[in-house]
């Protein structure tokens, strides 16, 4: 055989390689921007409901510019779809924030509620739909983002005292 023909093979083989790695999906590996999975539309939410589970107290957003911090603090993350949150805690992730809250956070768009997002910390987030789906999506949080949402929280329960 002709080392043009080994080329050709070689070049047309990985060109074959590629092509089938990108038809096959492995959700596994796939890290999504929050925005990429469009679990709501963002600029129809009207209000949010924090449950923080440490504390035990819930308060509700309505103020926009308060909301929009919270939703910047999700497109913030990069999420890896796993199968259980055991998966999340037992990948050996290091927690670098010392006070990691818990929260659920009822999402609202002209007082329908829409969905339920779950987040743990830094460590993974499930979004609870109000869909027919069985398929509750389970993500580990991949980057340590920097989330505001313990100081959103905290500001507005000051002005309900």
């Amino acid at each position: 055989m002709s080392p043009l023909k080994k080329f050709y093979i070689l070049i047309l083989s990985l060109i074959g390689i590629i092509a089938l790695s990108n038809l096959v999906y492995f959700p596994g590996l796939k890290v999504w921007a929050f925005d990429e999975l469009a679990l709501f539309d963002k600029q129809k939410i009207t209000s949010l409901t924090i449950h923080n589970h440490e504390e035990n107290e819930k308060v509700e957003i309505t103020d926009p510019k308060e909301i929009q911090k919270v939703l910047n603090d999700f497109s913030k993350m990069e999420l890896r779809r796993i199968k259980s949150e055991s998966d999340a805690n037992n990948s050996g992730a290091k927690e670098v924030k010392e006070n990691v809250h818990t929260y659920t956070i009822d999402v609202y768009a002209n007082k329908q509620d829409i969905g339920t997002i779950y987040l743990s910390g830094t460590t993974y987030m499930i979004f609870y739909g109000k869909s027919s789906s069985d398929d509750i999506p389970v993500y580990k949080i991949e980057n340590n983002p920097d989330l505001e949402i313990h100081e959103v929280f905290n500001s507005a329960k000051k002005k309900i005292i």
